[in-house]
């Protein structure tokens, strides 16, 4: 397995447990949480995301160490006198990083199902934006009352665009840098002047809050892991909690909670809503929690105190920096704990033809890998592919090994300018299969000495 492949096999694992570990740490701490206030339940919910984002990334890439510049192998096939159905082979060095890469199949099929899952949440999010860019070029300007009202609730330094659609079924926020209030057409006749303040006051509070960007931020970086249980109980936390704090927005600009809360009931009723399934707009019944939503408006709850709220953060921030602490020496260990199958590939190794040796390599370990050296060595190869002849090379000085990877019951080896893979028979048989042999190239033998 490559040193890429090795990352990101130890980022994917790390991010399934990881994630799964602050989810429910977070899951555990939602009690307190809620009685906070809503724009703090959003901070909470959004930094427990971006957190569980960083942290497998960052303990992942922390223990990658130095990237070894090993030359490529290259193999030369020439001609010799008196040989002409027989081909040398010879290695010479190459500028060229190595690109070769020896995975288990079904690692290979876990990544390409990761891939296209990746693939297919990148398609939808492709689709959303499609749908909002044809949505508001075929929307239509809302009348001059319409906008009177609407003025009396969006501040004058916010440019924003007031339309009216067909294409949906209830109010939606949509648009980054110009952003645009979109409203049904079937609703807007049944809409009081109140209705339509509580509806635009709502609305403009996701502007306000740049709850839009977040969004597709959030979108964007948790594509990779958007198939994590954790990562959908987070964005729907945020999404319930996004709408929580524009009703509390909304509810203290118009003056009346109660009449606010009556107002998205009205709202609720005359809305045929159906999930858009898309990512790329804001709507005011997203979240799936309009019961929690009226009961907040219209309960009196005690929010935490100022003491309160500083102690519940100081207390997340010291179980999540605990937390952060573990999932390092987790993943630090899950990275780099050694095969107990390793040992068996210490040793001093000849490498065979016929009986006699033509050139020697020696393992010992080095940490969680491997260090040692091999000589050199000149090898004909005959038209099945089997060794003709193998003789030490002229320089005879061993050549340290620069990268040994251990890969399932394989060992992945490069050594000055030319790789191989050595797989065990038995405990002093193993098999040499250079990198870049011909495809028809047997095994070369190998017996241990000690």
């Amino acid at each position: 397995m490559s040193r890429i492949e090795e990352i990101l096999f130890d980022l994917l694992l790390n991010a399934l447990l990881q994630i799964g570990f602050f989810a429910v740490v977070a899951a555990s701490f939602s009690r307190l949480v809620a009685k906070a206030r809503a724009k703090h339940q959003y901070c909470f919910y959004l930094g427990v995301l971006l957190f569980c984002l960083a942290v497998p990334v960052i303990n992942t890439l922390w223990h990658v160490p130095p990237t070894v510049v090993a030359a490529r192998s290259q193999q030369q096939l020439t001609s010799e006198a008196g040989a002409a159905n027989h081909r040398f082979w010879i290695w010479q060095e190459e500028s060229s990083p190595s690109q070769h890469f020896v995975i288990l199949p079904w690692f290979r099929g876990c990544i390409l199902v990761w891939g296209v899952l990746v693939l297919l949440r990148l398609g939808r999010f492709s689709r959303a934006f499609h749908w909002v860019h044809r949505l508001r070029r075929e929307a239509s300007v809302l009348s001059l009352a319409e906008v009177g009202v609407a003025r009396q609730i969006i501040e004058a330094k916010h440019r924003i665009m007031l339309l009216e659609s067909s294409a949906i079924d209830d109010p939606v926020t949509a648009g980054i840098f110009h952003p645009a209030i979109l409203l049904p057409s079937k609703m807007l006749p049944s809409l009081g002047e109140s209705e339509l303040s509580a509806i635009l006051a709502h609305e403009y509070g996701h502007i306000r809050r740049r709850d839009f960007p977040i969004h597709i931020l959030c979108e964007l970086i948790s594509l990779p892991v958007a198939w994590h249980p954790g990562i959908r109980y987070l964005m729907s936390k945020i999404s319930q909690t996004r709408e929580l704090a524009c009703d509390d927005y909304a509810a203290a600009r118009l003056g009346k909670r109660r009449s606010y809360a009556n107002t998205l009931l009205r709202l609720a009723s005359l809305s045929v809503h159906v999930s858009r399934g898309n990512t790329a707009a804001l709507g005011i019944f997203d979240g799936d929690n309009l019961e929690t939503r009226i009961m907040r408006l219209t309960e009196k709850r005690l929010s935490l105190s100022r003491a309160s709220l500083i102690g519940l953060a100081l207390a997340m921030s010291i179980t999540y920096g605990s937390g952060a602490v573990v999932a390092h020496a987790i993943s630090l260990q899950a990275s780099t704990k050694p095969s107990s199958a390793a040992e068996e590939f210490v040793g001093t190794w000849h490498w065979m033809f016929g009986k006699k040796s033509f050139s020697t390599m020696i393992l010992a370990r080095s940490g969680p890998g491997f260090a040692g050296s091999i000589t050199r060595s000149r090898v004909m190869l005959n038209k099945d592919g089997g060794l003709l002849r193998a003789d030490p090379a002229e320089d005879s000085t061993p050549k340290p090994i620069t990268k040994a990877t251990l890969e399932g019951s394989a060992l992945h080896i490069v050594a000055d300018d030319f790789e191989f893979i050595v797989t065990l028979k038995d405990d002093k048989h193993a098999e040499i299969h250079p990198v870049e042999a011909p495809p028809k190239m047997k095994p070369i033998p190998a017996e241990k000495v000690n």
